[in-house]
């Protein structure tokens, strides 16, 4: 079973770091061929809508809305000011809580502390909740968790944090599935069986490793970026950091264990494109699964 896993995250290492930068550099250039790919996609933001139905969710969760931002790589191809921009546009949307799901910084650990320092103006009333992603084991974990706690935002490497109106909902979160654990024994410690369950896991892939006797109603994820370039006439993203391919490009989906929404991200990594694949703030609103009556 432990070369099974090993094996496993050295294919997912491969993918995600060699294959994935190199490969968007053959289709970034297809994306890069309009003035759109490469001037004007990466900095038009776009916010999507999306209703998580959730069964036993309770009455005054309905309508709760979560919003998530994710792989922002702050570095030389993404400016502080740029994050802080989105910032302001995710403020302004007057979400309930904020989730930040990995993937914070690029190329050097002096830009740890500035994207972090930005996202402790993140305002919901209901608070801010994030984990970590590859990129920021590489650049820097420990400064990573030295500034989250700065600005006191829980970071829920295998931990969760419960939200309370007349009821209640848990958001936990699992470590990085390429650089570090996923224990979720530790991350829904203390929930019950019968609480609506969210699970913040950066890297989409983990989903399809949950067993099935655990609840887990939502997995919020990144990393993917959407692929970045997506090819329009053919609907499909030519590379997507993930072994099951176009499965968690972006948007919802939904698996035999759970569903799970992938954004598309605000930055990029590699060629600094995006074609057809805008960068994103998403707002999750979550309801009540519809009763239905069989006859």
């Amino acid at each position: 079973m432990h070369e099974m896993e090993e094996s496993e995250s050295m294919w997912n290492r491969l993918i995600s770091r060699r294959d994935f930068l190199k490969k968007t550099a053959i289709f970034g250039a297809i994306g890069g061929l309009s003035i759109e790919g490469f001037a004007l996609e990466p900095r038009q933001m776009s916010v999507t809508n999306t209703n998580i139905f959730i069964s036993g969710l309770p009455d005054d969760f309905d309508g709760f809305r979560i919003c998530q931002l994710t792989d922002v790589h702050h570095g030389p191809l993404i400016s502080i000011k740029f994050i802080e921009k989105v910032i302001g546009m995710a403020n302004d949307l007057k979400p309930d809580a904020f989730v930040l799901t990995g993937d914070y910084v690029s190329s050097a650990p002096k830009y740890i502390r500035p994207v972090i320092n930005a996202f402790g103006k993140l305002n919901a009333p209901y608070g801010t909740y994030a984990v970590l992603g590859n990129h920021d084991h590489w650049e820097g974990e420990d400064l990573c968790i030295k500034n989250f706690k700065r600005n006191n935002i829980p970071l829920l490497t295998n931990a969760n944090a419960v939200i309370t109106k007349r009821n209640s909902i848990c958001i936990a979160g699992v470590g990085d599935y390429l650089e570090d654990t996923q224990e979720l024994d530790k991350a829904f410690k203390g929930i019950p069986d019968d609480m609506p369950r969210i699970l913040l896991s950066h890297h989409p892939d983990y989903s399809e490793q949950l067993p099935k006797n655990v609840r887990v109603d939502l997995v919020i994820s990144g990393h993917t970026h959407g692929g970045q370039v997506q090819l329009p006439i053919l609907g499909l993203a030519p590379i997507v950091p993930s072994k099951y391919g176009q499965k968690y490009v972006n948007g919802l989906v939904k698996n035999d264990k759970t569903q799970v929404y992938v954004s598309r991200g605000v930055g990029m990594i590699g060629i600094p494109v995006r074609f057809s694949c805008p960068p994103e703030i998403a707002v999750l609103t979550l309801r009540k699964r519809p009763f239905s009556i069989q006859v």
